[in-house]
Protein backbone atom coordinates (compact mmCIF):
# COMPACT_ATOMS: atom_id res chain seq x y z
CA UNK A 1 0.00 0.00 0.00
CA UNK A 2 1.51 3.37 1.27
CA UNK A 3 4.30 1.85 3.25
CA UNK A 4 6.42 5.32 3.57
CA UNK A 5 5.16 8.93 3.44
CA UNK A 6 7.52 11.32 1.65
CA UNK A 7 6.72 14.59 3.50
CA UNK A 8 9.13 18.20 2.39
CA UNK A 9 11.74 15.59 1.23
CA UNK A 10 12.10 13.68 4.34
CA UNK A 11 10.94 9.64 4.44
CA UNK A 12 9.00 8.26 7.50
CA UNK A 13 7.66 5.44 7.58
CA UNK A 14 3.74 4.94 7.73
CA UNK A 15 3.48 2.75 10.85
CA UNK A 16 5.40 4.87 12.90
CA UNK A 17 3.20 8.10 11.71
CA UNK A 18 0.07 6.65 12.17
CA UNK A 19 1.27 4.78 15.63
CA UNK A 20 2.11 8.72 16.77
CA UNK A 21 -0.79 10.25 15.61
CA UNK A 22 -3.24 7.57 17.10
CA UNK A 23 -1.22 8.35 20.50
CA UNK A 24 -1.97 12.13 20.10
CA UNK A 25 -5.50 11.59 18.92
CA UNK A 26 -6.09 9.30 22.06
CA UNK A 27 -4.38 11.39 24.95
CA UNK A 28 -5.91 14.62 23.03
CA UNK A 29 -9.62 12.81 23.48
CA UNK A 30 -8.64 11.45 26.74
CA UNK A 31 -7.30 14.73 28.38
CA UNK A 32 -10.73 16.27 27.08
CA UNK A 33 -12.99 13.91 29.02
CA UNK A 34 -10.81 14.06 31.98
CA UNK A 35 -10.99 18.03 32.25
CA UNK A 36 -15.07 17.62 32.05
CA UNK A 37 -14.85 15.17 34.53
CA UNK A 38 -13.33 17.63 36.71
CA UNK A 39 -10.13 15.37 37.31
CA UNK A 40 -6.21 17.03 37.10
CA UNK A 41 -5.24 17.03 33.47
CA UNK A 42 -1.78 16.91 34.83
CA UNK A 43 -1.93 13.72 36.64
CA UNK A 44 -3.62 12.41 33.27
CA UNK A 45 -0.71 13.29 31.22
CA UNK A 46 1.73 11.64 34.22
CA UNK A 47 -0.21 8.17 33.91
CA UNK A 48 -0.38 8.65 30.28
CA UNK A 49 3.05 9.19 29.78
CA UNK A 50 4.09 6.11 32.23
CA UNK A 51 1.24 4.03 30.29
CA UNK A 52 2.41 5.06 27.06
CA UNK A 53 6.24 4.53 27.88
CA UNK A 54 6.08 1.20 29.71
CA UNK A 55 3.22 0.29 26.90
CA UNK A 56 5.83 0.73 24.15
CA UNK A 57 8.31 -1.71 25.91
CA UNK A 58 5.93 -4.32 26.80
CA UNK A 59 4.75 -4.46 22.80
CA UNK A 60 8.02 -4.55 21.66
CA UNK A 61 8.98 -7.37 23.93
CA UNK A 62 6.01 -9.35 22.83
CA UNK A 63 7.22 -8.64 19.10
CA UNK A 64 10.53 -10.66 20.28
CA UNK A 65 9.11 -13.45 22.16
CA UNK A 66 6.33 -14.30 19.59
CA UNK A 67 8.56 -14.03 16.64
CA UNK A 68 11.59 -15.54 17.86
CA UNK A 69 12.99 -18.54 19.96
CA UNK A 70 14.91 -17.65 22.27
CA UNK A 71 17.93 -19.33 20.57
CA UNK A 72 17.28 -16.93 17.34
CA UNK A 73 16.58 -14.09 20.02
CA UNK A 74 20.20 -14.71 21.51
CA UNK A 75 21.92 -14.97 18.41
CA UNK A 76 20.43 -11.29 17.45
CA UNK A 77 21.35 -9.89 20.44
CA UNK A 78 25.09 -11.16 20.06
CA UNK A 79 25.29 -10.12 16.18
CA UNK A 80 23.64 -6.64 17.36
CA UNK A 81 20.84 -6.67 15.61
CA UNK A 82 18.20 -4.76 17.78
CA UNK A 83 16.46 -3.13 14.93
CA UNK A 84 15.18 -6.81 13.89
CA UNK A 85 14.92 -8.16 16.90
CA UNK A 86 12.47 -5.65 18.57
CA UNK A 87 11.42 -4.25 15.08
CA UNK A 88 7.75 -4.49 15.55
CA UNK A 89 4.94 -3.85 18.04
CA UNK A 90 2.32 -6.75 19.08
CA UNK A 91 -0.51 -4.67 20.93
CA UNK A 92 -1.58 -6.85 23.81
CA UNK A 93 1.44 -6.23 25.00
CA UNK A 94 1.57 -3.08 24.92
CA UNK A 95 -2.08 -2.83 26.55
CA UNK A 96 -0.92 -5.11 29.69
CA UNK A 97 2.51 -3.46 30.23
CA UNK A 98 0.35 0.40 29.53
CA UNK A 99 -1.87 -0.39 32.01
CA UNK A 100 0.93 -1.60 34.55
CA UNK A 101 2.44 1.65 33.70
CA UNK A 102 -0.65 3.94 34.14
CA UNK A 103 -0.79 2.23 37.60
CA UNK A 104 2.64 3.30 38.26
CA UNK A 105 1.83 6.51 36.69
CA UNK A 106 -0.97 6.88 38.92
CA UNK A 107 1.27 6.12 42.24
CA UNK A 108 3.67 9.34 41.14
CA UNK A 109 0.83 11.58 40.90
CA UNK A 110 -0.59 10.30 44.01
CA UNK A 111 -3.92 10.22 42.14
CA UNK A 112 -6.43 7.08 42.13
CA UNK A 113 -6.19 5.72 38.89
CA UNK A 114 -9.56 3.90 38.99
CA UNK A 115 -11.67 7.96 38.42
CA UNK A 116 -9.50 7.96 35.14
CA UNK A 117 -10.84 4.81 33.81
CA UNK A 118 -14.41 5.44 32.32
CA UNK A 119 -13.09 9.19 31.17
CA UNK A 120 -10.43 7.60 29.33
CA UNK A 121 -11.56 4.31 28.94
CA UNK A 122 -13.26 5.15 24.34
CA UNK A 123 -9.59 6.70 23.93
CA UNK A 124 -7.74 3.43 23.83
CA UNK A 125 -10.02 1.92 20.61
CA UNK A 126 -9.77 5.18 19.22
CA UNK A 127 -6.21 5.48 19.23
CA UNK A 128 -5.87 1.45 18.01
CA UNK A 129 -8.08 2.16 15.16
CA UNK A 130 -5.40 4.59 13.60
CA UNK A 131 -2.28 2.08 14.43
CA UNK A 132 -4.51 -0.39 12.42
CA UNK A 133 -4.89 1.89 9.41
CA UNK A 134 -0.89 2.02 9.79
CA UNK A 135 -0.42 -1.66 9.99
CA UNK A 136 -2.88 -2.07 6.46
CA UNK A 137 -0.46 0.67 4.55
CA UNK A 138 2.85 -1.49 5.95
CA UNK A 139 1.60 -4.49 4.94
CA UNK A 140 1.65 -6.24 8.35
CA UNK A 141 -1.25 -8.31 10.25
CA UNK A 142 -2.38 -9.45 7.29
CA UNK A 143 -5.22 -11.17 6.40
CA UNK A 144 -5.87 -14.66 4.71
CA UNK A 145 -6.00 -14.97 0.99
CA UNK A 146 -9.10 -14.80 -0.75
CA UNK A 147 -10.72 -14.14 -4.14
CA UNK A 148 -13.47 -12.46 -2.86
CA UNK A 149 -13.95 -8.64 -3.85
CA UNK A 150 -12.94 -8.16 -0.05
CA UNK A 151 -9.53 -8.83 -0.94
CA UNK A 152 -6.25 -6.22 -1.08
CA UNK A 153 -3.32 -7.27 -3.06
CA UNK A 154 -0.48 -5.44 -1.68
CA UNK A 155 2.52 -4.21 -3.99
CA UNK A 156 5.56 -2.97 -1.94
CA UNK A 157 4.63 -4.08 1.61
CA UNK A 158 7.15 -3.55 4.25
CA UNK A 159 5.68 -5.39 6.62
CA UNK A 160 6.11 -9.39 5.76
CA UNK A 161 2.70 -9.50 3.23
CA UNK A 162 3.03 -11.85 -0.08
CA UNK A 163 3.28 -8.77 -2.52
CA UNK A 164 0.82 -9.45 -5.62
CA UNK A 165 -1.66 -11.80 -3.08
CA UNK A 166 -4.79 -11.10 -2.38
CA UNK A 167 -5.51 -10.65 1.35
CA UNK A 168 -8.41 -9.87 3.48
CA UNK A 169 -7.75 -6.55 4.63
CA UNK A 170 -7.79 -7.79 8.56
CA UNK A 171 -6.29 -4.75 9.84
CA UNK A 172 -9.35 -2.43 8.15
CA UNK A 173 -11.73 -4.84 9.88
CA UNK A 174 -9.75 -3.91 12.96
CA UNK A 175 -9.90 -0.57 12.45
CA UNK A 176 -13.09 -1.06 11.92
CA UNK A 177 -14.32 -2.76 15.20
CA UNK A 178 -12.26 -0.25 16.95
CA UNK A 179 -14.34 2.53 16.20
CA UNK A 180 -17.65 0.72 16.64
CA UNK A 181 -15.88 -0.03 20.65
CA UNK A 182 -15.15 3.61 20.49
CA UNK A 183 -19.15 4.55 19.61
CA UNK A 184 -19.99 1.95 22.14
CA UNK A 185 -18.00 2.84 25.08
CA UNK A 186 -18.93 7.06 25.02
CA UNK A 187 -22.67 5.97 26.50
CA UNK A 188 -21.39 2.62 28.35
CA UNK A 189 -18.99 5.11 30.35
CA UNK A 190 -21.17 8.26 30.79
CA UNK A 191 -23.67 5.67 32.11
CA UNK A 192 -21.39 3.89 33.80
CA UNK A 193 -22.54 2.37 37.77
CA UNK A 194 -18.82 2.21 39.05
CA UNK A 195 -15.20 3.33 38.13
CA UNK A 196 -14.74 0.20 36.71
CA UNK A 197 -17.11 -0.03 34.07
CA UNK A 198 -15.20 1.28 31.02
CA UNK A 199 -11.84 -0.56 31.44
CA UNK A 200 -14.41 -4.03 31.81
CA UNK A 201 -16.75 -3.17 29.09
CA UNK A 202 -13.32 -2.13 27.02
CA UNK A 203 -11.82 -5.83 27.86
CA UNK A 204 -15.01 -7.98 27.46
CA UNK A 205 -15.58 -6.33 23.77
CA UNK A 206 -12.51 -5.97 22.19
CA UNK A 207 -11.68 -9.02 23.32
CA UNK A 208 -14.10 -10.73 21.85
CA UNK A 209 -13.76 -8.86 18.76
CA UNK A 210 -9.89 -9.74 18.83
CA UNK A 211 -10.65 -13.84 19.56
CA UNK A 212 -12.63 -13.65 15.81
CA UNK A 213 -10.33 -11.62 13.67
CA UNK A 214 -7.23 -13.88 15.07
CA UNK A 215 -9.09 -16.38 12.89
CA UNK A 216 -8.33 -14.15 9.82
CA UNK A 217 -5.15 -13.54 10.42
CA UNK A 218 -2.17 -15.13 8.16
CA UNK A 219 1.07 -13.90 9.37
CA UNK A 220 3.05 -16.69 10.85
CA UNK A 221 4.85 -14.48 13.26
CA UNK A 222 1.77 -14.03 15.79
CA UNK A 223 2.99 -16.72 17.90
CA UNK A 224 0.64 -20.10 18.81
CA UNK A 225 -0.13 -22.36 21.65
CA UNK A 226 -2.54 -25.50 20.97
CA UNK A 227 -4.86 -24.16 18.86
CA UNK A 228 -5.23 -21.23 19.48
CA UNK A 229 -2.48 -17.85 18.46
CA UNK A 230 -0.87 -15.99 21.47
CA UNK A 231 -3.61 -13.03 20.94
CA UNK A 232 -6.24 -15.52 21.53
CA UNK A 233 -5.55 -17.00 24.49
CA UNK A 234 -4.72 -13.30 25.95
CA UNK A 235 -8.16 -12.13 24.63
CA UNK A 236 -9.50 -15.42 27.12
CA UNK A 237 -7.55 -13.35 29.66
CA UNK A 238 -9.04 -10.31 28.95
CA UNK A 239 -12.24 -11.81 29.27
CA UNK A 240 -11.64 -13.25 32.99
CA UNK A 241 -10.23 -9.77 33.87
CA UNK A 242 -13.61 -8.31 32.97
CA UNK A 243 -15.20 -10.81 35.12
CA UNK A 244 -13.09 -9.27 38.13
CA UNK A 245 -13.50 -5.64 37.29
CA UNK A 246 -17.24 -6.14 37.10
CA UNK A 247 -17.13 -8.18 40.88
CA UNK A 248 -14.64 -5.51 42.04
CA UNK A 249 -17.65 -2.76 40.16
CA UNK A 250 -20.44 -4.32 41.73
CA UNK A 251 -18.77 -4.63 45.33
CA UNK A 252 -17.87 -0.83 44.91
CA UNK A 253 -21.62 -0.59 44.58
CA UNK A 254 -22.86 -2.07 47.31
CA UNK A 255 -20.53 -0.15 49.54
CA UNK A 256 -21.12 3.01 48.40
CA UNK A 257 -25.26 2.30 48.92
CA UNK A 258 -24.36 0.83 52.65
CA UNK A 259 -22.63 4.31 52.74
CA UNK A 260 -25.36 6.21 52.53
Amino acid sequence: MLPYFHIFGLTFPAYGVMLVLGFLTAAFFGARRVKKAGLCVEDFILIAAFGSGLGLLGGVLLFAVVTYTPAEALALLRAGEFRRLFGGIVFYGGLLAGLLGGLLGSRVAKADLRDFINPVAPALPLGHALGRVGCFLTGCCYGRPTQSFLGVAFSHPAGGAPAGVKLLPVQLFEAGADVLLFALLLPLTRRARSRYDGLAWYCLLYGAARFVLEFFRYDAIRGSALFLSTSQWISLGLWALAGVLFALGKKERKGAAHAI
